[in-house]
């Protein structure tokens, strides 16, 4: 994938070896927040979930459970352009699958 031009607040361009380091990162810190993605995509059965791939358009992620391997791709809303702008993507994702499975979300865990 080539670099795609950043837009003002968007962040650094997303290039091929940032985007790996993100899908490291995610599978990494944030695999509740992957799982939640899955079963609120009406995968109940996951267990797991894990990046295996992600461009400025979403995320592909495999999902695991009772025997069962699925792939499910998740898009963002709109194309992330820059790193602050994946960043927003991604988070407005995690809160929705998260409200809508009735778990916490990253605001519901912070004091105002």
């Amino acid at each position: 994938m080539a670099t795609q031009r950043s837009n003002k607040g968007n962040g650094a361009p997303l290039t091929d070896k940032l985007l790996t380091a993100i899908a490291n990162h995610l599978n990494q810190e944030h695999r509740d927040d992957l799982l939640a993605f899955a079963q609120a995509a009406n995968l109940d059965w996951a267990e797991q979930a894990q990046v295996l791939t992600l461009d400025t358009a979403g995320v592909n992620l495999e999902v695991v459970g009772k025997g069962e391997v699925q792939h499910l791709r998740i898009d963002f809303p709109e194309p992330a352009n820059g790193v602050l702008a994946f960043k927003r993507s991604f988070g407005v994702l995690i809160a929705k699958s998260r409200a809508q499975l009735g778990l916490p979300t990253l605001e519901d865990s912070h004091e105002p």
